[in-house]
């Protein structure tokens, strides 16, 4: 009779990917043969990409996985989330569930405090010999099949706390352990995993900051010369570099003439942009409200390199030179509203190189005032100008959530389409007919112009676009461990 321990293995692996995690440990602990069976695969599956936070537990997890003999090979993409634990008054379900949640806030605030985060980081980083991709974010993922519809990856140790007092930590974007309300939670992890990367000497290709309920200011971004030596030699390595940011100006300074002393939005993006010359793939994911900062910074970004050499700047710091980005090949940006002129200079800057560009939640408008009753269609217009770019070679395409001018638009079924198809919110395409595409995309885009009053019907209402997932942030964390069970 067949039984598990003569299964042929790519069976028993079969059967263990639909197993929850709890049962799946069952399954490991039943004897040694079907353990070392399983090994290769459960390292592969559940040690490649995991989630932590800054908690002396879970850093210490991290410590122990960097130094297994195995495990600390497997571990190529390593995520810090911004789990914290609250100063605000909580109830809890008895004393213990209390004493244990005072113990890890107490914990944590010495942790971040003294800067022992960082020293564990970088202990943690030096035993990670593969580790490719480090990520940030202040959200669990819900793609977690394996457990049930529902449920979600969160970060190693937060399943434990939850059982322990009853409270679920928050992803937390400050309190007490900013330091700094300016920057915040977030921020600060930004620059200490950046430091303990480069006193590790671990150069990760990819940096992915993504953020659902925060973004980065702009003083994030600003890297004192203390940190220079340490932090240059990671960023020179970076090819992927996700981020949403925040380009507020948070200073009020003027000159003599009451001018603003600080006009320049965006000013330490730029120099830290700078310092990776390497970069194969940029995503920026702006805050939209901040109009005339976004395309002021996109207006920079697409600053040409002159041939010849300019005067230097006598404030490079308030203005930091043109940047090269040679290398560049994707480019993705969301969440803005913008010209279609800037759009086009960012495109036009890059486009000897560049190969894939998406466009997500970003909302055209005009030059020059204009009243509606001319009805442009501007994405219709930036379309074919960007299909007359001879020099641009794209292989990928997507759009999607666009707007013009505060209108919604949409792209209509093909005119020959035989059945009942609603418009599409988004359009996607990867191939070498980018011009038929492109074409496709100018007669299909339409804005949704309102209704002339007193022509309204009882047409229903386009669902609101604007939801809470209002980026490109990736959500593929099917290789994730959940927790330290």
């Amino acid at each position: 009779m067949a039984s598990l321990l003569t299964t042929p293995l790519e069976l028993l692996v079969a059967i263990s990917s639909y197993l929850p995690t709890s049962d799946l440990t069952s399954l490991r602990l039943t004897c040694k043969q079907i353990e070392r069976s399983l090994y290769e695969w459960f390292s592969q599956e559940f040690f490649t990409k995991k989630q932590f936070m800054l908690t002396h537990s879970s850093l210490q997890a991290l410590i122990d996985i960097s130094k297994h003999v195995s495990f600390s090979k497997k571990l190529s993409h390593v995520i810090i989330a911004t789990n914290a634990y609250d100063e605000i008054p909580l109830r809890f379900r008895d004393s213990e569930a209390a004493t244990r949640y005072i113990q890890g806030y107490e914990d944590q605030k010495v942790l971040l405090s003294t800067g022992i985060d960082r020293e564990m980081l970088t202990e943690a980083f030096q035993g990670l010999v593969n580790l490719d991709t480090i990520g940030i974010r202040d959200f669990s993922a819900t793609s977690r099949d394996r457990d049930g519809d529902h449920a979600s990856w969160n970060s190693w140790g937060a399943t434990t706390v939850h059982r322990e007092t009853g409270i679920q930590l928050q992803f937390s974007e400050g309190g007490n352990h900013s330091h700094d309300s300016r920057t915040g939670f977030a921020a600060r992890i930004f620059l200490t995993v950046l430091y303990a990367l480069g006193k590790a000497n671990r150069t990760p290709s990819h940096f992915e900051m993504l953020l659902r309920k925060h973004h980065l200011p702009d003083s994030t971004f600003c890297l004192p010369e203390f940190l220079r030596p340490t932090a240059d030699p990671v960023l020179q390595n970076v090819k992927t570099l996700l981020l949403n940011v925040n380009l507020d100006l948070r200073y009020f300074h003027t000159e003599g003439s009451g001018t603003s002393a600080d006009p320049h939005a965006g000013r330490s993006l730029g120099r830290f942009l700078g310092s990776t010359p390497n970069l194969t793939h940029l995503r920026l994911n702006f805050l939209k409200h901040l109009k005339a900062n976004n395309e002021a910074f996109l207006k920079w970004l697409g600053e040409p390199i002159l041939s010849h050499r300019p005067q230097p700047s006598p404030l490079p710091f308030l203005k930091p030179p043109p940047i090269t980005l040679s290398s560049l090949r994707v480019l993705e940006l969301g969440q803005i509203n913008i010209t279609p002129i800037s759009l086009l200079t960012a495109v036009i800057k890059f486009a000897l190189t560049l190969e894939g560009l998406s466009l997500w939640r970003m909302s055209l408008y005009p030059s020059t005032p204009s009243t509606h009753d001319d009805k442009p269609n501007l994405w219709a217009t930036f379309f074919k100008t960007l299909s007359g770019l001879p020099q641009l070679k794209l292989k990928h395409l997507k759009v999607g959530m666009l707007q013009q001018d505060h209108m919604y638009v949409h792209f209509a079924p093909p005119a020959d389409s035989q059945s009942i198809v609603s418009p599409h919110k988004q359009k996607e395409y990867t191939g070498r007919e980018m011009e038929k595409f492109l074409k496709e995309l100018q007669e299909q885009v339409t804005v949704e112009w309102p209704t002339p009053i007193g022509m309204n019907d009882d047409a229903d209402e386009d669902e609101d676009e604007d939801d809470d997932d209002n980026s490109m942030d990736d959500d593929d964390d099917e290789d994730m461990l959940d927790d330290d069970e």
